[in-house]
């Protein structure tokens, strides 16, 4: 996590990275940048108490109980309730609960014919997740082949977005990061996360 005043928004921007996760209901906004990964930002706008998580992959297939603990947030399965915790700690209620998703492109391109892909295992986790938890997605803005950075404002629920270049540098450096992650938790492949299917 990082923290620092942005001149344009003229507020404090708290940035998040995978695995993390952040709640406020203070003047400030979080930030981060989603390739494949996937953030759901929830929100209790009677309250005005939003935060959002930054998940890589849906479901935690490999790790051991030993180490779960460190990278549970992760996982789309732990990360979606640890905010809710932290959201409920900072007093906002459950029945309030909105939600806005964004993330899972496609960002190493593989064709479609490849089988599932991180992105797509993402997205159609977050949606059931959230649907199983009768929490409505009002906005989203998922899939495609570009990063894309965002800007949530807890207290007026408000998410700013763009897309960022493949060709850039912030692009390249975003795909090699995602590939080190998914070695070095040796997932399984992708299409094994949703076996009922």
């Amino acid at each position: 996590m990082n923290k620092y005043f942005d001149s344009h928004f003229n507020k404090e921007i708290v940035t998040i990275y995978p695995g993390e996760y952040y709640a406020s209901s203070g003047p400030e906004m979080i930030s981060t940048v989603l390739g494949s990964c996937i953030s759901i930002a929830l929100f209790d706008e009677e309250n005005k108490i939003g935060g959002i998580n930054h998940f890589m992959l849906a479901r935690d297939t490999s790790l051991d109980q030993a180490q779960g603990e460190q990278l549970m947030g992760k996982f789309g399965e732990y990360a979606i309730d640890l905010l809710i915790n932290d959201l409920k700690a900072k007093g906002a209620s459950i029945k309030n609960l909105q939600a806005k998703v964004f993330g899972g492109s496609n960002v190493f391109n593989q064709p479609a014919n490849t089988g599932a892909q991180v992105g797509e295992v993402n997205i159609k986790f977050a949606f059931d997740y959230l649907e199983h938890l009768h929490i409505p997605v009002i906005k989203s803005n998922t899939g495609g082949n570009l990063p894309r950075k965002i800007f949530f404002d807890p207290e007026t629920a408000k998410v700013y977005m763009k897309y960022i270049n493949n060709g850039n540098f912030e692009g390249d450096s975003l795909q090699k990061k995602e590939e080190s992650y998914i070695e070095t938790i040796k997932i399984a492949e992708v299409k094994n996360l949703f076996p009922d299917d």
